[in-house]
């Protein structure tokens, strides 16, 4: 507990945003809601929103896909973002708890992810969602508090026009798509509906090295390989957003 204790001082002192740094509520919600919105997964929703995971293939997978847009699994190393986890806890004033060395290691696949997790999440599930805002008072505390975020229930499109973009156009709807993140970093995970996901990944690398606008670059690129099926999928996600 002391080891952890001299981490979180470290990092919090030179915290950033990004991510894979501590998420707030609204990105938290994106998370749990967007993980669900695969058709075949209706039966298990109801279960998923209560925080019952049973031990299926697709429950697994909704486990895996949680923490890694939670910033807290990264898929390039196959292992849990412990020490941003542990930030995480203490965004929330929670102690970090000595639990969460379950999750050191190597986890390759839906399976492993869910077994570490659900060791984790066996004494540790209600603080787990307190730190990551998964209780109706901690979610609607927050968006009280931050008023200039998009609010629950508007679509993306609607709450952009009004906020707009900053000199960076496209920034302010392919935030909340979750295709830029909040540095104009690219999120490498995130989905476009029905998007050719070559095209996607050729145009993200294309993109995440340039230092200009990133969302405007990424639209461009996307655009021009596929405009007709970006075109579909911005709208299914505009729709979608209504959602949350």
């Amino acid at each position: 507990m002391i080891i952890w204790k001299v981490l979180l001082l470290f990092n919090l002192c030179r915290l950033g945003y990004s991510w894979q740094d501590v998420r707030n509520a609204d990105q938290s919600l994106w998370a749990y809601k967007s993980c669900m919105r695969d058709p075949k997964d209706v039966d298990l929703v109801p279960k998923w929103r209560k925080f019952i995971f049973p031990n299926d293939e697709r429950t697994q997978c909704y486990v895996k896909c949680l923490w890694t847009r939670l910033g807290a699994y990264n898929q390039d190393t196959k292992s849990f973002n412990t020490d941003r986890i542990a930030k995480q806890f203490a965004s929330q004033g929670l102690s970090v708890p000595d639990e969460i060395n379950y999750l050191q290691g190597i986890a390759k696949g839906c399976k492993a992810v869910y077994d570490k997790s659900m060791k984790f999440f066996k004494s540790q599930g209600m603080a787990i969602r307190t730190a990551y805002y998964a209780t109706n008072e901690s979610e609607e505390k927050w968006f009280n508090a931050h008023p200039d975020t998009k609010p629950k229930g508007p679509k993306i499109s609607t709450f952009c026009k009004s906020k707009g973009d900053g000199g960076c156009e496209h920034s302010c709807s392919f935030y909340y798509f979750r295709l830029i993140d909040e540095d104009n970093l690219i999120i490498p995970f995130s989905d476009l509906p029905g998007y050719p996901k070559s095209a996607l990944e050729e145009c993200r690398n294309q993109v995440k090295s340039t230092n200009g606008c990133k969302s405007s670059e990424l639209y461009e690129c996307l655009s021009k390989a596929d405009k007709p099926a970006l075109d579909s999928a911005l709208e299914q996600l505009d729709n979608w957003s209504e959602r949350y």
